[in-house]
């Protein structure tokens, strides 16, 4: 009996990573193709948005992005490389060795209209009327801290 519920526990586990991926990547083609940023550029420029004053350090982005310190300035770096010009870095007054990027003006307009693609994506591949109980039931299996 154990062997049948593990069974179909690693199933329903390989189900929900195989849609995660499939909505993933429908999101990456989608942003991409409509407005020329890939989801971690995405998600770059929501946190930014997102935080006090629309800057935040490189340190503080990796965590929030996922990606290593040399990989988020990277990432910061080929976004600037595109000379769109949605982001800025500076030095920080207090400690010169810490680099803020902050969100433009630019950067802000951007990301409203990817978040229209982003969200369209999301409500193609969850329609709307299962949306709330999906997350009610993410939610229930998400561990407290």
């Amino acid at each position: 009996m154990d062997k049948i519920l593990n069974n179909d526990l690693i199933a329903n586990w390989l189900t929900l990573t195989h849609i995660q991926m499939n909505v993933t990547n429908e999101l990456e083609v989608n942003l991409q193709a409509n407005h020329g940023l890939s989801l971690k550029e995405f998600y770059l420029l929501l946190f930014l948005s997102e935080a006090p004053e629309k800057k935040l350090k490189l340190q503080k982005l990796e965590s929030m992005v996922g990606l290593s310190q040399s990989a988020v300035s990277r990432l910061v770096s080929r976004f600037e490389a595109k000379g769109c010009g949605a982001l800025e870095r500076k030095a920080c007054d207090s400690d010169r060795r810490s680099i803020y990027t902050s969100l433009t003006s630019i950067g802000e307009a951007k990301l409203i209209r990817a978040q229209e693609t982003f969200k369209d994506t999301l409500m193609t591949a969850f329609p709307e009327k299962d949306v709330e109980q999906l997350l009610a039931q993410m939610l229930r299996m998400k561990p407290q801290s």
